[in-house]
């Protein structure tokens, strides 16, 4: 795992302006740096005060790919995307983020969705919501939303 190169993934790059993860100083540089140019031995000797444990994050959390993956390394799969229409989806996070995510980073989910241009934008932010979800409530609320966004969670 150290000695691959890495990409942001899309959710990667929407984390960077959006900070809605609470993560440290140390792993949000980490974030920031990754582009695929070194392994991430290299950026962890780079980026002081992370640990190999700060990759496993980052990839469990989507927002960076294997660089040697193929053109889609830093895309998300089909099945990690809600199969919802625009209305549907921008409806239910509307709805939701409040109730999963707390008032305050509720509302700035809320103000993301309504800067969501389209529908590809907004699944993409459906993706992070999850993330969230899984970060705050941990992820037996994570699979009950995945589920209530159609969902199918890839094994």
């Amino acid at each position: 795992m150290l000695d691959r190169a890495y990409l942001k993934t899309e959710a990667g790059r929407a984390e960077i302006k959006a900070r809605g993860l609470a993560m440290s100083r140390s792993v949000r540089n980490l974030l920031l740096m990754i582009d695929g140019g070194k392994t991430a031995a290299q950026w962890l000797s780079l980026v002081q005060g992370t640990v190999a444990a700060d990759i496993d994050y980052l990839l469990a959390q989507g927002l960076i790919a294997d660089a040697n993956a193929g053109p889609d390394a830093g895309a998300s799969a089909p099945d990690d995307l809600s199969p919802l229409d625009y209305e549907q989806l921008y409806g239910f996070l509307t709805r939701h983020a409040k109730q999963y995510l707390g008032l305050m980073k509720g509302y700035r989910m809320v103000l993301e969705v309504e800067r969501c241009g389209d529908l590809a934008a907004l699944r993409i932010l459906g993706q992070r919501f999850v993330a969230e979800v899984q970060q705050a409530q941990g992820p037996v609320v994570a699979d009950q939303v995945r589920r209530a966004m159609s969902i199918i969670r890839s094994t």
